[in-house]
């Protein structure tokens, strides 16, 4: 059988959004190859970009959500850090391997800064070069310096900045993308629609990729989506790259970037999604906003 093609993704974005308005997103049980990118074809949150989908440019101050910028209005938006995995100053050993120790890390800031509007570029950053010593700590338990370590060679203690977290790391589910739902196997979507019914946080584990996403109820809350292996294209201008997340308030909207992101382009692939249960052991007597500021101040 032959791959579905790829329709315009202006096409795509319209039909969901009027799946979401019309109420109707539920009924979406299957992610589409057909949202899928035409070839040379940038995702709508690409750095390659100048303008957002409604052709306002990036830099402009009226297209901005606090420090988000905003892809789709009232639907999708974007926050971008500074440092990679693959940056110079990080260990030769492990550069460019740690993206499941930020992984983790990313959803132990979220489960502190549950407010999205209160995340910012140096806080990503933080991520990042938190969730590098984090996998150091892991390599260094483990003494698996030869390979890159999994979901089981993780301990239990993480920090991030002040703060120290219990995490634990379990399989929830897995499943193969693009699955019609009459099949055995959930897709992605059922996965995804099942997984936050119990759970806050997670990581999606398919060919190779690592992305952490969750929900947060709070006002400015919403759905996110961090990924930090992205490197050049299509994302990013030549040989640069650096961690982002994306916000969407509805979870079609989020589907729709994993699906981007993954760019899996054949049909039977698995995926694996785990939930993060955390608890934090040592807390800072600051606040959280608190803690947020002391992140910025660090260069």
């Amino acid at each position: 059988m032959s791959r579905p093609k790829a329709v315009n993704q202006q096409t795509v974005i319209d039909d969901i959004l009027r799946q979401i308005i019309k109420g109707s997103a539920l009924m979406a049980r299957c992610e589409s190859m057909t949202w899928l990118l035409a070839q040379g074809q940038l995702p709508i949150w690409s750095r390659r970009l100048a303008h957002n989908m409604a052709g306002i440019m990036r830099q402009e101050v009226t297209n901005k959500w606090y420090n988000f910028d905003v892809e789709i209005s009232e639907h999708l938006w974007s926050l971008w850090g500074g440092v990679h995995p693959k940056a110079n100053w990080f260990d030769s050993q492990v550069r460019g391997q740690q993206k499941l120790g930020c992984c983790v890390v990313a959803c132990c800031a979220a489960s502190v800064f549950a407010r999205l509007s209160d995340w910012s570029e140096k806080l990503l950053d933080a991520i990042v070069t938190n969730g590098d010593k984090y996998y150091r700590d892991s390599i260094a338990h483990t003494q698996h310096w030869d390979i890159d370590l999994g979901q089981d060679d993780l301990p239990m203690e993480c920090d991030f900045e002040d703060m120290r977290f219990l995490v634990q790391l379990q399989l929830m589910t897995k499943g193969r993308i693009y699955n019609s739902p009459a099949q055995k196997e959930m897709n992605l979507s059922e996965a995804l629609a099942y997984f936050f019914t119990r759970y806050q946080w997670g990581i999606l584990v398919c060919d190779d990729r690592h992305l952490a996403f969750g929900y947060t109820s709070s006002l400015d809350g919403g759905y996110f989506l961090y990924d930090c292996s992205e490197w050049d294209k299509p994302i990013f201008p030549d040989n640069m790259g650096a961690s982002y997340v994306l916000r969407a308030k509805e979870l079609l909207l989020l589907i729709y970037c994993i699906i981007i992101t993954l760019n899996v382009r054949e049909k039977n692939v698995e995926f694996r999604l785990y939930s993060v249960d955390l608890m934090r052991m040592t807390v800072n007597s600051n606040d959280s906003q608190q803690s947020l500021q002391a992140v910025e101040r660090k260069e």
